[in-house]
C-alpha cells in the first residue's frame, strides 16, 4: 500500500488556469500490475510569470488489496528560476486521505508530509531542482538530488544506463527510462510486485 501511494503518489491538485499560463503539455501513461491496468495517469507542464513553471501529475486507480482500494492522487509542484518553491501531494482512498506541504522559507524547505502510516515535518537543506513531477518532462542526470513530494526527503539520482535513472525513496526502488530525451515508463519496486506506468502513444 505504501508504494502505491507513492506510485500514485506521482499526485491531485487542479489548478485555475489564469490567462497568464500557457497552454499546458500534456503525457498521458497507464498504470500497470503484472500488465494489468488498474488505472490513468496525466503529467502536465505550464509556465506563468516571472520564469515559474507548474508541474502537475493526477492519477486514478482501482485494485484489490485485502478489498477494493480506489485511489486518487495528485502532486503539483512549483518551480520558479528553475528551483522548487512548493509542492503539494494529495491522496484521497476509500481508507482515508492524505496530504503533504513542502515549502521553500529563507534557506531550508518547510515539511508536512502525511501519507500511509507515514509523517514527517523535519526540514531540508535546499534548493533543489528535481522531484518526479519534474522527471516527467526531462530527462535528469546522474548525482542531482531528487525531493520526494510525498515523503518529504531528498535523495541522490543513479544513472544506471544510458537513459535509465534510479531513485530510492524509503528503500523502494524506483526506475525511469527515457528514449530520446521522454520519459516512456517508470517501474516502482515493491517486495510483493512491481508496479509499472507507461506512456501511451
Amino acid at each position: 500500500m505504501k508504494v502505491i501511494l507513492f506510485l500514485v503518489c506521482l499526485l491531485l491538485f487542479v489548478p485555475v488556469y489564469s490567462q497568464n499560463m500557457e497552454t499546458p503539455e500534456s503525457l498521458h501513461y497507464e498504470i500497470l500490475v503484472l500488465g494489468m491496468k488498474i488505472g490513468d495517469m496525466k503529467a502536465e507542464k505550464y509556465s506563468g510569470k516571472a520564469d515559474t513553471t507548474h508541474y502537475e501529475v493526477n492519477s486514478q486507480v482501482k485494485f484489490w488489496f485485502f478489498g477494493n482500494v480506489e485511489l486518487k492522487f495528485s502532486t503539483i509542484s512549483k518551480f520558479t528560476k528553475g528551483k522548487i518553491v512548493k509542492t503539494k501531494s494529495e491522496s484521497k482512498t476509500n481508507r482515508g486521505d492524505y496530504l503533504s506541504r513542502i515549502t521553500w522559507k529563507d534557506s531550508e524547505y518547510q515539511v508536512k508530509a502525511e501519507t500511509y502510516k507515514y509523517e514527517n515535518s523535519a526540514s531540508l537543506k535546499g534548493p533543489l531542482s528535481w522531484c518526479s513531477n519534474k522527471m516527467f518532462f526531462h530527462e535528469p542526470k546522474a548525482g542531482e538530488i531528487f525531493l520526494s513530494e510525498v515523503y518529504g526527503t531528498s535523495q541522490p539520482i543513479k544513472q544506471l544506463e544510458p537513459g535509465v535513472y534510479e531513485v530510492t525513496v524509503e528503500g523502494n526502488r524506483n526506475r525511469y527510462y527515457y528514449k530520446s530525451g521522454i520519459l516512456e515508463k517508470i517501474v516502482l519496486e515493491n517486495p510483493i510486485k512491481n508496479y509499472q506506468v507507461k506512456l501511451v502513444r
